[in-house]
């Protein structure tokens, strides 16, 4: 299936609602006496950038991978586009229209950027194993618009001067950059990101900041972990903040910077 036609059919969900694209209900996980995650709800419209903070335990990185279908709830629901998800495979969430750019970033070492970030197209691919291996008609024009999609990535974040290096060649930054045009490659409508700041250098922040801002504006919905609250506050539409697996304070920034609760929680002084 090619590009086009997997963005005109891949959900079957109905478009130009007003409903929230991702709504988390009475959302928890427990493992036996551990309670990670406690009935949270969450509703994120498109086009939001929404950023989950809190200290370490709290559940933030628990969530992605409830809405990345990596695992299964104890109880409550996952919508997105108004349908329910969480109990579908990690493979059909992608396929719906959700990607991650996970913490460490786990590029293949032994294939150069531009393979690396083609593997993120397999959400819409169709060419089977013969048709790949004997490249076959279907599938050399399959690759060639995996091809296209993954260097058109890689310009709108200024890799093209690496498209040929391989991972090992690259700075830290660089490489989550390759990760996130992986994740992006797949053309989502809700974009997870795990500490997409960690190990950046400041001018590397920047310009991740920008990104980010870039994609919201051209409608993309990004739901960010993050520990860097400066940064948080600087890009987020809205801030959750989770405290032993319960939302304590949702809403914007400042809001949030202002919130005595939070302060006192986590933000301190």
């Amino acid at each position: 299936m090619l590009r086009a036609e997997y963005m005109a059919t891949r959900s079957g969900f109905p478009h130009g609602s007003t409903d929230p694209l991702l709504e988390l209900r009475r959302l928890s996980v427990a493992y036996g006496r551990l309670v990670a995650l406690k009935d949270v709800d969450l509703r994120i419209s498109s086009g939001e950038l929404v950023c989950i903070i809190g200290p370490n335990g709290a559940g933030k990185t628990t969530l992605l991978k409830l809405v990345n279908g990596l695992l299964k709830p104890s109880s409550g629901e996952i919508l997105f586009r108004g349908e329910q998800i969480e109990s579908i495979p990690a493979y059909k969430v992608a396929r719906c229209g959700i990607t991650q750019m996970f913490q460490d970033v786990q590029l293949c070492p032994t294939i150069s950027v531009l393979d690396n970030v083609m593997t993120g197209c397999h959400v819409w691919t169709r060419a089977g194993f013969l048709s790949t291996g004997f490249r076959r008609g279907h599938a050399r024009e399959e690759e060639a618009t995996m091809r296209a999609s993954s260097l058109e990535q890689l310009n709108a974040l200024g890799l093209t001067d690496r498209v040929t290096a391989m991972p090992r060649e690259l700075s830290w930054g660089e490489q989550k950059l390759v990760g996130l045009a992986r994740a992006l490659v797949a053309q989502p409508s809700l974009v997870l990101l795990d500490e997409p700041y960690g190990g950046l250098m400041q001018h590397e922040i920047d310009k991740l900041s920008t990104l980010l801002r870039r994609l919201t504006c051209g409608g993309v919905t990004v739901l960010m972990v993050e520990h860097l609250t400066d940064v948080v506050m600087d890009v987020a539409s809205k801030v959750v903040v989770l405290h032993y697996g319960e939302k304590i304070a949702e809403g914007e920034p400042q809001a949030i910077r202002n919130d005595e609760k939070v302060v006192a929680t986590y933000l301190g002084e």
